[in-house]
């Protein structure tokens, strides 16, 4: 789960201000408009916790299956079900730099159904690229999330198909 908690900390601190500094209505429909739905579901989340289901829904399927997989673990070892938003881990998501509020700060490239968002700083010294595949014609992050490590004695449950 810190593997996770990592990724997602780089994700949203690169694209922490994306949500907030623009004034169009952002869609799934392009990839940038994907990120800023995703960062702005993450800066949500801490206050209104159904917001992370909407993060999750952004996620590519791949990504979610990976958060299932990570969910059926901790429950394994927990006791208690987790749905796979809260792998997310809620007020986990910071900036980790400032970047421009305007359409330079982010530039898209798109190869069929496959994208890239990339985020320049604030002072163009540090960039963030954002992974992303379309997916029944909407936009989905793909957050790399590796296989979970068994614990000595858990086994963690197969993961429902999707």
């Amino acid at each position: 789960m810190r593997a996770v908690r990592v990724v997602l900390i780089l994700l949203g601190g690169a694209l922490l201000s994306l949500a907030s500094g623009c004034a169009d209505v952002p869609t799934d429909e392009t990839p940038s408009g994907a990120v800023r739905m995703f960062v702005a579901a993450m800066e949500r989340s801490e206050a209104e916790p159904e917001a992370l289901r909407e993060a999750y829904a952004l996620l590519s399927a791949s990504s979610r299956r990976g958060l299932v997989q990570r969910s059926h673990l901790a429950a394994s070892l927990g006791g208690r079900e987790l749905p796979p938003w809260e792998m997310l881990v809620r007020g986990r998501f910071r900036r980790s730099f400032p970047f421009r509020e305007s359409a330079s700060a982010m530039r898209e490239a798109i190869d069929g159904d496959s994208a890239t968002v990339t985020v320049r700083s604030e002072d163009g010294e540090r960039t963030a690229v954002v992974p992303l595949v379309r997916e029944d014609g909407r936009w989905r992050i793909v957050v790399d999330i590796p296989p979970p490590r068994e614990a000595s004695g858990a086994t963690p449950r197969p993961a429902p198909p999707e």
